[in-house]
């Protein structure tokens, strides 16, 4: 599951069960395999938030040596290998000068 947070901000939520780490690979970190492990949630799925300028990015999520799309990406593309990557579309926004906002879940706790 995707979810656009605002200002850049989207949720990537891995649903399935299974019992070994869960990275997000796409061509926002060069697909590179280990760079970006989802935390396992209370819930029971795999989530990380990440923040990524305005377009278009292809992404899968890996778990073993299976990959899996996401069920809720906004479109599907063909890749190389003969079957579909999922995309998220991340609207334009506009970054204000010294923003430090950050999704609420993503905020530090409150002293």
């Amino acid at each position: 599951m995707i979810e656009i947070l605002g200002a850049g901000w989207v949720r990537f939520a891995f649903e399935q069960a299974v019992d070994m780490p869960v990275f997000l690979v796409g061509d926002f970190n060069g697909w590179d395999e280990g760079s970006h492990q989802l935390e396992l949630q209370e819930d029971g799925t795999y989530q990380t938030l990440l923040k990524l300028n305005s377009g278009e990015f292809e992404f899968k999520y890996k778990c073993g040596c299976s990959w899996f799309n996401d069920r809720a990406a906004h479109k599907y593309v063909q890749n190389c290998w003969g079957s579909e990557n999922s995309i998220v579309v991340v609207p334009i926004y506009e970054e204000a000068a010294g923003s430090d906002w950050l999704p609420e879940a993503a905020a530090p706790p409150a002293a």
